[in-house]
């Protein structure tokens, strides 16, 4: 049985044709039409979307050639109650002027007339573009088989002999004229799909020419990068851009598309954060198969698929990936294309140190970790900062018209020396808004729009101290009281994850209402310009306990004592507000310098704090683990509601064992095994694994 898949939306209005009448005929497409489509393998489904899609609806026109009246009765006679729109001519020269007039789609062509024969008038025809793909039935009294295989070599499709047989002339014209609206309707759509592809290969190179000033420049790792763009383009396989937010992931990616085979095909972009934040009600099949509609997967059929925040995809959409995955996979094993033939690249901004078999299905992981592009920061391309910022300049000159002509010397210094902490958005900014206020040809940077960093709300931001799947801390000043600070930020993809800005929220309120000098300080909370969500806090000198113990190894028993009262402290105070922290560990307790007083503890992090005398409602699905398997309690392991201050006392001990050990409470290679160790098994005896450590401790 023929299928055809994908088949095409009902056309835009012709030209001539009326509104009404397309209407009409998209509502009630033709039933003789729909039922020789099902006859001949078509389902319903697909024989009425093509019959609604057809350049020229309704009844079929059909011209009749015969030198014989006789004939030519019986045709119009056997023809008539088919309610065709009917023409006859007796001679061949008369044949083509209808022809050429009438645009027929079938024709019953007499192969012996005088003058000009079938033969002659069925070459012509063929010869002629507009009249081409008519459908030629050569009528023949079947004793010429010479002229008979003629004709079908010039074109003619099917031979009706005399003695005619009504109910064979019927079945052969419905037949044939529904092949010729299925070919019409497939070059119809094939012309438009060419039309796409041509607009969207413009498009496509209009963005990467937006674009590619960003890969302008000679550094080390600059050449680094345009090896490795190249390396990816040689290739089928997919690719794992890391990158920083504004370094110009979306430029390597077009560049891929763009020096790949693949360049004339679709660039077909997914937002991971975008899906995220629609959830299960928004566009729930970006790489599926199998659905009405064609996904983003099978739009980028033969080109790539560039997935942007690839760690924010839902549940879902991994799921449907992975299976996309594993299909092209098993394709290529058995010698054959995919379908879809897609090369996936897919940007994060997850540090190198994650682990991406504990997060993501192993499918996706094994295809996109072969080949990882790290996408260098500006402050990584210092030899580039001149040439990308005449790069601006220029586009600048472009879009306003006027006279610009590079930078004096004292601004070249300053940008070259800036570290660049909001990278090529920062620069572009800098540039754009310095050559805005240029009056004399000649671009001077002021040096306070550089020293003063990336402005948000009432800070400038002047650092970058780290970064998370969710959130970036950085360095930074109030421009009046130029008071020190670290503000947590929430990436901008993120805006719209209702469950991560209640979390985002929830910290801000429980940290804000902590008064223990060993709880973070909360300065501020708020929203940038650009819709981003951020914590102002006190800026802290020092070390978290993780990276402590990392450096200089178990802390002495003395000084750990004294790390654990602090911490105490200060959940005295969060549990006697009714606070429960859920995320204790030693990457949350910092140790710092406050004042003269040198080894000051601080809990961090309280963004998933638990209130134990309102109901709330719960942040993530039932399949996700809210806290750190390595030191999650029993109860908080089994969700099963009883958490209480006992909860952080445990998180706090199974802190303070792996301190002292150097090691996890309890060890497995799957979180949900060492959930399952914490509920049932009792731990290691402290002093039996680090034999230094005092049993009063």
């Amino acid at each position: 049985m023929t299928t055809l898949p994908n088949l095409p939306e009902p056309l835009p209005p012709l030209p001539g044709v009326s509104e009404a009448a397309l209407d009409l005929t998209y509502r009630q497409p033709d039933h003789w039409l729909v039922q020789q489509l099902d006859r001949i393998g078509l389902s319903p489904h697909q024989a009425t979307s093509i019959a609604a899609a057809l350049p020229q609806p309704g009844p079929a026109t059909i011209l009749v050639v015969d030198d014989t009246h006789a004939n030519l009765a019986v045709l119009e006679q056997t023809l008539a109650p088919l309610a065709h729109q009917v023409h006859v001519a007796k001679d061949g020269p008369t044949a083509l002027l209808l022809a050429r007039r009438l645009c027929p789609e079938l024709i019953l062509l007499d192969v012996n007339m005088p003058q000009m024969d079938g033969i002659e008038v069925c070459r012509q025809l063929k010869a002629d573009p507009d009249l081409r793909l008519a459908t030629v039935l050569l009528c023949t009294d079947g004793h010429d088989h010479a002229a008979k295989n003629r004709g079908l070599a010039l074109g003619a499709v099917d031979v009706l002999t005399r003695p005619y047989d009504p109910q064979e002339i019927v079945a052969r014209v419905t037949t044939h004229l529904a092949v010729q609206r299925l070919v019409r309707s497939l070059v119809s759509s094939h012309l438009a799909r060419q039309r796409e592809l041509a607009a969207m290969r413009a498009e496509n190179l209009e963005a990467f020419r937006r674009l590619e000033w960003i890969l302008l420049g000679s550094s080390a790792a600059l050449r680094q990068l345009r090896a490795q763009i190249a390396s990816a383009a040689s290739g089928p396989d997919a690719v794992l851009l890391r990158s920083r937010s504004d370094s110009g992931a979306e430029a390597v990616a077009r560049a891929i598309h763009a020096a790949s085979p693949r360049s004339r095909a679709p660039f077909i972009s997914v937002d991971g954060a975008r899906l995220a934040s629609l959830g299960q009600d928004g566009e729930i099949s970006p790489f599926s198969t199998r659905g009405p509609q064609p996904s983003r997967l099978e739009l980028a059929d033969g080109g790539v698929l560039f997935i942007e925040h690839f760690e924010r995809l839902p549940h879902h959409a991994l799921e449907q990936l992975a299976a996309a995955i594993e299909a092209a996979q098993a394709a290529r094993l058995g010698n054959r294309t995919p379908t879809p033939d897609v090369q996936l690249v897919a940007v994060t901004s997850l540090p190198d140190g994650i682990n991406f078999s504990a997060h993501f299905p192993v499918a996706v992981t094994d295809t996109l970790e072969r080949q990882q592009i790290r996408v260098p920061s500006l402050g990584e391309r210092r030899d580039d900062i001149m040439t990308l910022a005449e790069a601006i300049l220029l586009r600048q000159v472009h879009a306003t018209a006027r006279e610009l002509n590079g930078f004096d010397g004292e601004s070249i210094t300053n940008l070259r020396a800036h570290t660049w902490p909001g990278n090529l958005r920062e620069l572009e900014d800098v540039v754009v808004r310095a050559s805005a206020s240029c009056t004399t040809g000649v671009v001077t940077i002021d040096p306070s729009l550089i020293q003063s960093g990336i402005r948000l709300g009432g800070y400038r931001l002047l650092r970058r101290l780290g970064a998370g799947g969710f959130g970036e801390v950085w360095e930074a000043r109030h421009q009046l009281l130029a008071r020190p600070a670290a503000v947590k930020l929430m990436r901008g993809d993120h805006a719209n994850d209702v469950e991560l800005l209640e979390r985002f929220r929830r910290e801000a309120a429980a940290t804000a209402s902590l008064a223990s000098p060993h709880t973070v300080i909360l300065y501020d909370f708020g929203i940038s310009e650009q819709g981003q969500f951020y914590h102002v806090m006190e800026l802290l000198d020092g070390l978290d306990l993780d990276r402590l113990c990392e450096r200089h190894g178990p802390p002495s028993p003395e000084r750990l004592a004294r790390f654990l009262v602090h911490a105490c402290r200060s959940l005295a105070e969060a549990h006697a507000r009714g606070m429960i922290h859920r995320d204790i560990k030693p990457s949350n307790l910092f140790t710092c310098r406050l004042g003269l007083e040198v080894d000051v503890l601080k809990v961090l992090d309280f963004g998933l704090v638990r209130r134990t005398d309102v109901k709330q409602r719960r942040l993530t699905d039932e399949n996700f683990v809210v806290g750190t398997p390595d030191y999650m309690a029993p109860e908080a392991a089994a969700d099963d509601g009883r958490i209480e201050p006992r909860t952080d006392i445990y998180s706090l001990a199974a802190s303070a064992w792996s301190m002292c050990t150097g090691r996890s409470l309890f060890t497995a290679e799957a979180p949900m095994a060492v959930l399952v160790a914490h509920v049932r098994q009792t731990p290691d005896d402290l002093l039996s694994c680090a034999p230094h450590v005092p049993k009063v401790l």
